[in-house]
């Protein structure tokens, strides 16, 4: 049995994995993302990444799936950035076949971390399934009936561009008050800069666990010290999470899935984010409209949508 590439391409680290067409991942390299580098630098670690897979793969590479952190147009097989530079309207897809020599599917990170935890992880045995990644942005992704639903301009699912004030943040989307803007890794690490501005001295812990500065504060120093107790930094992931939680009860009143499962960097904080969703959905919960979707973590952890493109992979084959 020949074996697949599967490439995770993100804003923070980039992922080039070798699996055999069970989905059983044999080699990986795993590395930051330079976003200074832009396009040419990642393509670059791509093909050098993709050629040393194949020559340690037992078996011929038969196909190749990718994992996009961005915009996708599926239909024409092409990617852009909104975070680097470089990608606008880029043939993604053509590229690895033309480099690789095999055929290539790609997808958003969130139609693939769907896709990834639907057949690998905490989606296996349900119809129906919607898949939030909380990262440095926030995409979504959805399934029904064992299929993955794109819409008609390759947008559905797209909960992080949900507008859910009118007097919030501009996104980078360009709209105004997008659940990105209040619930993103981006936007956990904005808000703590701001308490460090208005009151740096309830912000220490989060300033050390940030390298000691304020300016560097990141969504991981925050969560590490909500886990340590400090109570800021919990009210910050606290209110992102409750801001969540109203955007998934939207998600439950029209799709009603059988599962919505949370995937990303920012959804390893577990219970700091879960515990403030329920909340917000045990509060906001209708006595006529009754709902068992389960808000459940991934299993992948941050390969859902690594995952998700051995399925694009198997796909292309």
């Amino acid at each position: 049995m020949n074996n697949l590439i599967a490439i995770d391409i993100g804003g923070t680290a980039y992922r080039v994995g070798l699996f055999d067409a069970q989905g059983r991942r044999l080699l990986l390299f795993e590395n930051p993302t330079l976003r200074s580098g832009g396009r040419q630098w990642m393509l670059e670690q791509l093909e050098k990444q993709c050629r040393a897979l194949k020559q340690n793969s037992d078996s011929p590479i038969q196909a190749c799936g990718v994992s996009f952190g961005g915009p996708v147009n599926f239909g024409l097989q092409q990617v852009t950035s909104i975070h680097v530079p470089g990608w606008e309207n880029f043939a993604l897809a053509s590229w690895v076949k033309e480099t690789l020599g095999v055929p290539c599917l790609l997808d958003n990170d969130a139609n693939a971390g769907a896709l990834g935890e639907y057949h690998y992880g905490a989606g296996r045995g349900t119809q129906s399934l919607f898949y939030v990644t909380l990262s440095t942005g926030i995409g979504g992704g959805l399934i029904s009936g064992g299929k993955l639903l794109r819409g008609r301009d390759s947008l559905a699912g797209e909960i992080g561009h949900l507008v859910m004030t009118d007097a919030g943040v501009t996104c980078s989307c360009g709209a105004r008050g997008c659940l990105e803007t209040l619930s993103s890794a981006s936007a956990i690490a904005r808000t703590a800069q701001e308490w460090a501005e208005r009151r740096p001295e309830a912000v220490t812990r989060m300033v050390e666990l940030s390298g000691g500065s304020a300016e560097g504060l990141t969504a991981k120093a925050v969560a590490q010290a909500a886990l340590e107790g400090d109570m800021p930094a919990a009210r910050i992931i606290r209110d992102a999470g409750r801001w969540l939680g109203r955007a998934l009860l939207t998600v439950i009143r029209i799709v009603n899935p059988d599962k919505i499962v949370l995937g990303g960097g920012l959804a390893q904080a577990g219970k700091l984010l879960l515990e403030p969703i329920h909340e917000v959905l045990e509060e906001l919960k209708s006595p006529a409209l009754h709902a068992t979707t389960e808000v459940v973590p991934g299993e992948l952890g941050t390969y859902s949508a690594l995952y998700g493109a051995v399925t694009l992979a198997l796909e292309a084959a």
